[in-house]
């Protein structure tokens, strides 16, 4: 007789649980809205001191992006407080360069803001300082 009850209600809770699930709806990262930064930086590798980070910008199918208004700031999460940032300068290409002084080694965020017309676009990057 247990198990027969425990049968029913495991058959229950599964029915239950397949009922209540949702289907993941898939994103599309073809959008106009996607950009691709690649980053460099000189000198290679980062050390600690100035440093000129360059950005390479493309969109979804390849396509540099030109004309962006493109802002950077950089944080050390172990340092509270410590951090920086400005407008990158437009190189051409679809490269923009800013120039940083990274006055302690370790490891620090960067968030690199992208607008463009309607393109406003936002991603963090890791970059570890020797």
């Amino acid at each position: 007789m247990r198990k027969l009850i425990f049968m029913s209600v495991l058959v229950t809770l599964s029915v239950l649980l397949v009922a209540c699930g949702s289907v993941a709806t898939p994103v599309d990262t073809s959008s106009s809205g996607q950009v691709n930064i690649k980053m460099e930086t000189n000198p290679t590798p980062a050390m600690k001191g100035d440093i000129e980070l360059i950005f390479t910008l493309t969109d979804a199918s390849g396509a540099l992006i030109e004309g962006a208004k493109v802002d950077v700031s950089a944080e050390h999460p172990a340092m509270a407080g410590m951090g920086m940032g400005g407008q990158a300068t437009e190189q051409g290409a679809g490269k923009y360069s800013i120039k940083a002084n990274f006055s302690d080694p370790g490891d620090w965020v960067l968030t690199v803001s992208v607008q463009n017309g309607e393109l406003d676009y936002e991603e963090e990057i890791e970059l570890s300082i020797q």
